[in-house]
Order: C-alpha cells, then sequence, then structure tokens
C-alpha cells in the first residue's frame, strides 16, 4: 500500500467505466505513459488521491488506458471511481520549462481580474485544436472559456491557488462586441 506522505503527480483522468468486469477507461495527460504498467499503485481522487489501487492489467483503447485493477471486479465499482484524477508517485519531478503546468496544478485556481476581482474557479482544461482553454465557472454559476495564453493569463501563482486574468473586454460580462 502507497503511503501517504509521497508525492503525486495527475498522470490522467478515470473517463468512464469499460464493459462490465471493471475496467476503467482513463484519459492519459502524462508525458511520460510508460511508468504506467501492471503492478503500479496508483492513486485516484481530486487533488490528492484518496484511495489506492494495484493496476492488475493494462491495455491501450482508442488513445487512452483501459485499467484493470486488482479489488475492482465489476462496472458499478469501477464507475465509483469517476471522474477521479489518476495519480503516481512521483519519482523525481520533471522540471518543466518556464509557463507550463501540469493539468491538476491548474484545476481548482481562482481567477482573478487585474483589480483584484473574483472572476471564478478553472473547472478544467480543453484542448479544442486551437490552443488551451480554461473552463472557468463564475460564482454565478456562467462557464467561460478563456485561451490559456499571454496576453490575457497574465501570471499564475500556484502557491496560492491563483491564476491572474487580464481578460479582454465582455469575457466575463457578457457583453463582447
Amino acid at each position: 500500500m502507497a503511503r501517504r506522505q509521497e508525492q503525486w503527480l495527475a498522470v490522467g483522468r478515470a473517463r468512464r467505466a469499460h464493459g462490465v468486469h471493471g475496467d476503467v477507461l482513463v484519459e492519459i495527460v502524462t508525458d511520460f505513459p510508460e511508468r504506467m504498467a501492471p503492478g503500479v499503485t496508483v492513486g485516484f481522487g481530486e487533488s490528492q488521491p484518496d484511495r489506492y489501487l494495484t493496476v492488475h492489467a493494462l491495455r491501450h483503447h482508442k488513445g487512452c488506458w483501459l485499467l484493470s485493477l486488482d479489488g475492482v471486479r465489476d462496472r458499478r465499482a469501477a464507475e465509483q471511481l469517476v471522474p477521479a484524477w489518476v495519480f503516481l508517485a512521483a519519482q523525481e519531478r520533471s522540471s518543466l520549462p518556464e509557463n507550463y503546468y501540469y493539468e491538476h496544478e491548474l484545476v481548482g485556481c481562482r481567477c482573478r481580474a487585474p483589480d483584484g476581482a473574483d472572476l471564478g474557479q478553472v473547472a478544467e482544461l480543453l484542448d479544442l485544436g486551437g490552443g488551451t482553454l480554461l473552463r472557468v465557472t463564475t460564482d454565478g454559476g456562467r462557464e467561460v472559456l478563456v485561451p490559456f495564453r499571454s496576453p490575457i493569463v497574465v501570471r499564475v501563482d500556484l502557491a496560492s491557488a491563483v491564476i491572474h486574468l487580464d481578460p479582454p473586454a465582455g469575457l466575463f460580462s457578457g457583453d463582447a462586441l
């Protein structure tokens, strides 16, 4: 069993149960997918793992992993893992180039305007082919898609979980031309 004090990195997102034998379809979000292998302990959770399971078998399906996990033997048990992040214990965290971030580090961050006003919380990152977008949910429940690029994203402060934005006029108020 993995120890909770270990550092974990998100490597995938459990998207759905697959079949009736407890397999879980996992979207791969790591540049090092070869670390996922049978016998490896994985964590499931939101910002950090809160459930630990061992990979029994692994196969690839349409660009995703299909994981068979020890102790997960039916569809109902697999569905309980969705939509959690899938974590692997960090070996040696690779340093990223400047202004690059792991997706799980950005999800949950608060977004702030230049005047300090709270704009909402990052719900997920989307890559729709034209670049990465932050899906920000405002406190009023609206969803706003924000391009994750300069000059809109001014600064990311992971220590305080805040992304400082300078959005174009109307992006959050809904009155864009």
